[in-house]
């Protein structure tokens, strides 16, 4: 498969009901609601498009779903631009303005405090650790040739073990997988929250050096390019 896919992705940012914002809807209507969020399809849909919030909803909850519209397009803006510390930490805080978070001031730093994921018991990076893991991950990815499903997946486990900052990290997380899978032209595949429990429980069958659960679930999932193919074929 070509560019073309990514070209009209692109080019459709401003159109509604394009490419551009199925994808985007899509997106972050699953990975939201995998964190709690209770705004439904068409409310997100209005949201998005015109603005309107409506439902019953946390203000956290509005303002991580608004701000999470920006770093989606954070995401498309930057394709090409590699993972830093600065990269991380930049759409850490525009996913956190404004929320708990942020007047905590915990938005676009890295952890203070030791975290933990919820339902699991894996071994997370303490704070002082999460710098030269981050360094030592960046390293192995950046010196891979021709990416695959396996490595994005083996990054989204150790990213995920690293656990950089307080909250919010299974965002990220994700939002770093669609930014690889669209930059090394590889399936499109959204984390839904009807699969969440295999999604995790492919995350905790994992462990360093065996990433091949998660790899698996993530090829269970349909390729969004092949689903809209009508789109820009």
């Amino acid at each position: 498969m070509d560019n073309k896919f990514l070209y009209t992705l692109l080019e459709t940012k401003y159109l509604k009901n394009s490419l551009y914002s199925i994808l985007k809807h899509s997106f972050l209507y699953h990975s939201n609601k995998i964190e709690g969020s209770t705004f439904t399809t068409e409310a997100l849909a209005l949201l998005l498009d015109k603005n309107v919030v409506t439902g019953k909803h946390t203000l956290d909850d509005v303002q991580e779903t608004v701000n999470s519209s920006y770093v989606f397009d954070t995401i498309l803006e930057t394709l090409g631009t590699k993972i830093s510390h600065s990269f991380l930490k930049s759409l850490h805080s525009s996913l956190m303005f404004n929320t708990t978070l942020h007047k905590k001031g915990f938005a676009g730093i890295y952890k203070t405090i030791p975290n933990m994921i919820i339902g699991t018991k894996a071994k997370i990076a303490q704070p002082f650790e999460v710098e030269p893991k981050l360094d030592e991950l960046l390293e192995w990815y950046y010196n891979l040739e021709n990416i695959t499903l396996d490595d994005i997946a083996e990054f989204h486990y150790r990213f995920e073990l690293i656990h950089p900052f307080q909250d919010g990290n299974g965002r990220i997380g994700r939002f770093l997988m669609l930014k690889q899978m669209l930059e090394n032209d590889l399936p499109v595949v959204i984390v839904s929250w009807d699969t969440e429990d295999l999604y995790r429980n492919a995350l905790n069958l994992c462990s360093i050096g065996n990433y091949s659960p998660l790899s698996s679930y993530l090829k269970t999932l349909t390729d969004f390019r092949e689903d809209y193919k009508a789109f820009w074929s």
